[in-house]
């Protein structure tokens, strides 16, 4: 049975139809949205910068916020450059208009996001490994060619971490664009709240990373990473040009609010660490030691879950006809005691079913 919840704010906890649910659902992973301070930062920046700017980047009256955040997230991500957009799609889209320009081919990994997929493409559809085995094969069958690869930082749906050190054996004989789409790994994976560029910057290929900076950092924007040829060229397209940019408070609110982040983070690792501790070696459970994200089997488990007292991820996903993607998502709003009663509860439900 599929639940649709109403909540006026999202939190650890949700009251739905009188009743109070432990909240692993969304992809608030650092929680900022539920965090007093981070709301402050956002009132001070809105009395600083008013409460939107709705006029082209490159209207004759500029707000410097936006370049100084460009400037701080590039060079702290390991980037030339940046260029912040309106939301984490827009960035997908602008970013694989201005390298597919440049390409003669397009190879897509499997489950990337529809953010930097190009109309009507279909990914690859066996798994990250045998996909990218069969680019490296069908690279020595080429020369000469300007090739795009298309991939997310994360498959969070699986989840599964990409590694593209595979770039490394790839046909010297063409030249290669990676355009990683960062929307689940920005405040989560990498040493910093910044992603994975400068990870993948000295590989084999020319670099660009995007993606929506909603989720972790719970931001309403959109940035691309990646050299200053690059950039240039995506301002110069009327998908910029004509654009309102992001909110400039909530900008302000990052550049302000590092050691909230840094702490919020933190404190997400620590109950990854947990959940991970105590489920790692029970079976019927995908999940990573560093991410937040467990799936698992027993679709029967999310109605079950529901009953318990629990809102877990669960909705067709990408399409409205696709199967339903159940997921358990762990945020940095979980207290211990939460992450202890979603142990007991999954623990019940594996004790009952007949599939363990």
């Amino acid at each position: 049975m599929s639940h649709t919840y109403l909540s006026q704010q999202l939190g650890r906890q949700i009251v739905y139809q009188g009743k109070t649910y432990l909240h692993f659902s969304g992809t608030a992973y650092l929680g900022m949205g539920a965090l007093p301070a981070f709301k402050n930062l956002l009132v001070a920046g809105i009395n600083r910068h008013g409460p939107n700017h709705g006029s082209s980047r490159n209207s004759n009256v500029q707000l410097p916020i936006y370049d100084q955040f460009e400037s701080r997230f590039a060079e702290n991500a390991g980037a030339p450059d940046a260029l912040l957009l309106s939301s984490g799609y827009q960035a997908g889209q602008l970013a694989l208009e201005t390298l597919s320009k440049q390409t003669d081919l397009t190879w897509v990994a499997p489950d990337s996001h529809p953010a930097i997929l190009p109309p009507r493409f279909k990914p690859y559809s066996g798994t990250f490994t045998a996909w990218s085995k069969h680019c490296i094969q069908k690279s020595k069958e080429l020369i000469g060619q300007n090739i795009l690869i298309l991939s997310n930082a994360v498959n969070p749906l699986k989840p599964e971490i990409s590694d593209f050190q595979w770039t490394k054996n790839l046909s010297a004989a063409n030249r290669y664009f990676l355009l990683v789409d960062d929307s689940h790994a920005f405040g989560i994976l990498g040493d910093d709240l910044y992603g994975t560029y400068s990870r993948w910057k000295g590989l084999p290929v020319e670099l660009m990373v995007c993606g929506s900076l909603g989720k972790a950092l719970s931001l309403p924007a959109g940035i691309i990473l990646g050299d200053r040829l690059w950039i240039e060229k995506a301002k110069k397209s009327p998908v910029f040009r004509s654009s309102s940019p992001p909110a400039p408070a909530f900008l302000d609110a990052f550049l302000q609010g590092r050691s909230l982040y840094l702490d919020q983070r933190k404190k997400l690792l620590n109950n990854v660490h947990q959940i991970y501790n105590a489920l790692s070696n029970q079976k019927g459970f995908n999940l990573l030691n560093n991410y937040p994200v467990i799936t698992f089997a027993n679709a029967d488990w999310v109605e079950q879950l529901h009953e318990l007292g629990f809102i877990l991820s669960s909705f067709p996903y990408p399409g409205p006809e696709d199967k339903p993607v159940n997921r358990i998502v762990i945020s940095a709003w979980h207290e211990e005691e939460d992450l202890m009663a979603l142990y007991q509860a999954l623990m019940k439900l594996r004790k009952t079913s007949t599939d363990y």
